[in-house]
């Protein structure tokens, strides 16, 4: 019985696959298969030829199947699906072909070898293989050209709907492939694109492109960097591009691929936080930070270039006033107008500076002589001292400016910054509106100056510190009632130190706070004790910094600090200058409230010397008005001083407030006064200030004089 060519394939079918895949193996796409996907493939193929060789067919059936026309069926034929995972495996079109061509060659090898039968029926089956097996090869191929073109449909898809601009171009720099996102940009359909270079479009970046192609081709590694693109209105979009080889099997570069995207939002978000790092956000100017920077390399370079160069440190003065009287917004606008003025008086190569708050500097490079300088600084002072329109009203203010010079003034960025900084102290101090220069003997005053704030943060702790107490006079009766409350500092060097000459620093370092709670509690223990020996409320005021009331957790120690000596109620005075009120702030109304409910009375200290109104003495509830000494002072002339300290005391009691007058030294004073109905009176005449025993027997001697005293 003679074995049909169907029946041989089955039969001998895995020697036809070994055959057949030591050809496969060497095919370059095959090579990455393992032996089982091989054979899987060839099997199905073979296995479906079999079939149609046992069917029967017409003559013009098999002419169909030799030119790749047969019918299809409902499903994916053997072929189809070997077309189809070529098509996903990478396979090229020639391995796809190369494949059944090895096939063919398996099977009619075997077969010549293993029949021979060459009869008709034969070369019929043969010639029926060869129509199947075109057939097959016809539907893979197909399939495979399907996948091929619906793959590039989808990655065209894919590519063309990202914003990105996707583009590949041949080794003559011209357009293989364009999304259409690189072709919105020219205003072409991407298919206009295709076989255009970049001069071809009117690229305005072609040549710096074509010279990053030569970077690719030569090197064969991929290029990255950022481009700016020019467009119209003087805008400019960057892009983040990438030019990658694509590399061919012989490791030649045979086209170049990229993608470019737009990142001119990231750049500018880039540039926004590089601005806020370096420059601040009020005025625009160089920070603190950049202003550092930039003076170290203005002092570098002139020491390369051995050229001078000027500082201004620059503080304004009344500033925190127009925050108080007209709100931070209000200030803020002064700030910004006050950056104008300064940068329009120096050169673009200049740099104007804010430090923060109301400091600002000023680096002058390639200076001539020192005295240019000082007219410059003038030219600033007479800028910021024009007036400024802020809410419709009119307001001025001035500056003090510090002016360091290099070499001879330092040769470092700091020092130099720290004299400047020390001769804007020293301007500020000699009546402001005015410039100064730095000398020698600011460096020794600051020295002493910080050397004297050291001291002091141990002045406490040491007990070096003390409280005196001046008598305060009922001038109708001619005897103390109260006592002021003054702190004085028994330094181990300078012996002993007044107010006046530490008070300042311990605002400035913030130490005022804890020396202020300690000298009130020390009056608010003697008030009870008086006020026990002498069987009458004796009250005692004390004077508090307007820093003093920054802080909630400050008062609430006033508080309590009352309850834990007893202090009797209006045992203690509160001494504060007009310029708390003018702070009409809600904490200060806060405090003040706190402190008179818990017993304290309230007295204006150096009244008439400030800009307080009756709207916020009786806003206050004021208790007592000080009248300022220079105002007791000039009554012995009879000059205006005894006009104003006369209107003092109407005013006040009109409003039902006490007048105490300070600083009386003579009985002329003390006897106008009395004649003008002032309340009470402390000064010289009657006693200085006393420490704690040497007031107790001043006191004693008081009430025994009155006690001996006729009825």
């Amino acid at each position: 019985m003679t074995t049909t060519l169907s029946d041989f394939i089955r039969a001998d079918l895995d020697t036809i696959l070994a055959h057949w895949e030591q050809f496969a193996h060497q095919l370059p796409s095959g090579g990455r298969l393992d032996t089982l996907a091989l054979r899987d493939h060839a099997r199905g193929i073979l296995g479906a030829i079999a079939d149609d060789l046992e069917q029967p067919q017409t003559a013009l059936q098999r002419d169909e199947k030799s030119l790749g026309r047969g019918p299809r069926g409902s499903t994916d034929s053997a072929a189809e699906l070997h077309g189809a995972a070529r098509m996903s495996e990478g396979f090229s079109v020639n391995d796809a072909m190369a494949e059944y061509r090895a096939l063919r060659a398996s099977v009619l090898r075997r077969w010549r070898e293993e029949s021979s039968d060459v009869g008709l029926d034969a070369i019929n089956e043969l010639i029926r293989f060869n129509e199947a097996l075109d057939q097959a090869l016809s539907e893979s191929l197909a399939r495979y050209a399907s996948d091929n073109e619906r793959f590039t449909r989808l990655f065209d898809t894919l590519l063309s709907s990202s914003p990105d601009l996707n583009y590949i171009f041949a080794l003559d720099g011209k357009l293989i492939y364009a999304n259409q996102a690189l072709a919105d940009v020219y205003g072409l359909d991407w298919r206009a694109m295709v076989g255009q270079s970049l001069p071809d479009l009117g690229a305005p970046t072609a040549a710096d492109l074509h010279q990053y192609f030569h970077h690719v081709l030569e090197r064969k590694r991929t290029y990255r960097g950022e481009m700016p693109y020019p467009l119209a209105h003087d805008r400019q979009t960057v892009y983040d591009f990438l030019l990658v080889p694509v590399m061919n099997a012989q490791g030649e570069v045979e086209a170049i691929a990229g993608t470019a995207r737009d990142v001119t939002e990231r750049k500018a978000s880039e540039e926004k936080i590089r601005r806020c790092a370096h420059y601040d956000f009020l005025t625009d100017l160089p920070n603190r930070s950049l202003f550092r920077d930039r003076l170290e390399q203005e002092v570098k370079r002139a020491a390369r270039a051995g050229t001078p160069l000027a500082l201004f440190f620059i503080d304004l003065d009344g500033f925190k006033e127009v925050n108080d009287h007209l709100g931070h917004d209000a200030g803020d606008l002064l700030l910004q107008e006050t950056a104008r003025r300064i940068s329009a008086c120096v050169r673009d190569t200049d740099t104007v500076a804010r430090l923060g708050g109301d400091e600002f500097t000023v680096i002058l490079s390639d200076i001539g002589q020192s005295g240019h300088v000082e007219i410059l600084a003038q030219q600033i002072l007479d800028a910021l001292a024009r007036p400024y329109s802020l809410r419709n009203k009119e307001t001025h203010i001035s500056a003090s400016i510090g002016i360091a010079l290099y070499p001879q003034d330092a040769r470092t960025p700091e020092n130099l910054l720290r004299n400047a900084d020390q001769a804007m102290y020293v301007a500020k101090n000699a009546g402001r509106n005015r410039c100064g220069f730095f000398t020698i003997g600011m460096r020794e005053s600051s020295w002493a100056r910080l050397r004297l704030i050291d001291e002091l943060r141990q002045a406490l702790p040491q007990r070096q510190l003390s409280v005196h107490y001046q008598p305060i006079v009922d001038l109708a009766l001619g005897s103390i009632v109260k006592a002021e409350a003054l702190v004085r500092w028994q330094h181990p060097r300078a012996g002993l130190m007044l107010p006046e000459k530490f008070i300042a620093l311990a605002e400035e370092t913030g130490l005022i706070g804890d020396i202020g709670d300690w000298v009130l509690g020390q009056a608010a223990a003697l008030a009870r004790e008086w006020s026990a020996l002498l069987g009458a409320p004796f009250q005692i005021s004390v004077n508090k910094s307007p820093l003093e009331f920054m802080g909630k957790a400050r008062v609430r120690n006033w508080d309590a600090c009352v309850a834990q000596t007893g202090a009797g109620w209006h045992g203690l005075s509160i001494e504060i200058t007009e310029g708390v009120l003018l702070n009409d702030s809600p904490d200060v109304r806060a405090a003040l409230a706190s402190l008179q409910k818990s017993g304290f009375q309230l007295a204006i200290d150096d009244f008439g010397t400030g800009y307080s109104s009756m709207s916020y003495l009786q806003r206050f509830k004021v208790d007592y008005l000080k009248i300022d000494q220079s105002f007791v002072q000039d009554t012995n002339g009879g000059g205006d001083g005894r006009i104003f300290a006369e209107t003092i005391i109407v005013m006040a009691h009109k409003l039902g407030l006490k007048v105490i007058a300070e600083g009386v030294e003579t009985t002329e004073q003390k006897d106008w006064l009395s004649a003008a109905g002032c309340d009470y009176a402390q000064g010289f005449l009657f006693a200085p200030a006393l420490p704690a025993p040497a007031f107790l027997a001043l006191l004693g001697a008081g009430q025994a004089a009155r006690q001996a005293a006729p009825p």
